[in-house]
Formats: structure tokens, sequence, C-alpha cells
């Protein structure tokens, strides 16, 4: 069996490259992280979830420098984005 992680990357989260790394030496096969990183700075409609948008959205790492950084520290493990 394979297994992959799913992360959502933010300034409060472990690092991508020191999740990838941890990853890879435990047997991972690959890492996804989010498209869904670009958030407009005002909004017009409410958050659906009532209050203010929470703060990781707005701190959320750009997917492709991030994954960049991890294929930097790792050497086998498979990078992609998802939806």
């Amino acid at each position: 069996m394979k297994l992959g992680l799913a992360m959502f990357p933010t300034d409060d989260a472990v690092r991508p490259a020191e999740l990838g790394r941890i990853a890879e030496e435990h047997g991972f096969e690959s890492l996804f992280l989010p498209e869904h990183t670009h958030i407009p700075a005002s909004r017009r409609t409410p958050y659906p979830g009532g209050g203010e948008l929470p703060r990781e959205y707005s701190h959320t790492y750009d997917p492709f420098v991030a994954l960049a950084t991890v294929a930097e520290a790792t050497e086998r493990i498979k990078l992609a984005t998802g939806i």
C-alpha cells in the first residue's frame, strides 16, 4: 500500500521541507499541498463559517514555492498540488 500526506501550509504549521524529509524517512510516497491559497484582501461575501475568516487563510504559503523547498530537501517523495 502507498500512503501520502496532505497539509495546509501556514506560518503556524511545520515547515513543508521538514515535513517532506520526515515523511520520506518514514516511507510515505507523496506530499500534497492545496492550490486554494490566494485570498482577497477584502471580501464582500461573509465567511460561511460566521465571523471573520480564520487567520490561517491569510498566512498560507504559495504551494509551488513550498513544494520547491520540499523538492530541494528530499530525494524520492512525490510532490503535487491538490484541490
